[in-house]
């Protein structure tokens, strides 16, 4: 994949869980494969990625 992709999985794996994160990507048909690897590309990695993000929300 790209480093992108594999910033935004860490990320994920951190926020969600390894196990539910894996389940999502390994259980992916060619239909939401790409919506799959888009998420966690676009949304974790570049998102989330940016400086000054927490990942964890204060109550």
């Amino acid at each position: 994949m790209s480093e992108l992709f594999d910033k935004g999985l860490q990320i994920r794996k951190e926020v969600l869980g390894e196990e539910y994160v894996n389940n999502s990507i390994n259980n992916a048909t060619e239909f939401n494969k790409d919506l799959q690897e888009l998420v966690t590309s676009y949304c974790w990695g570049s998102v989330w990625g940016r400086e000054g993000i927490s990942k964890k929300q204060e109550v």
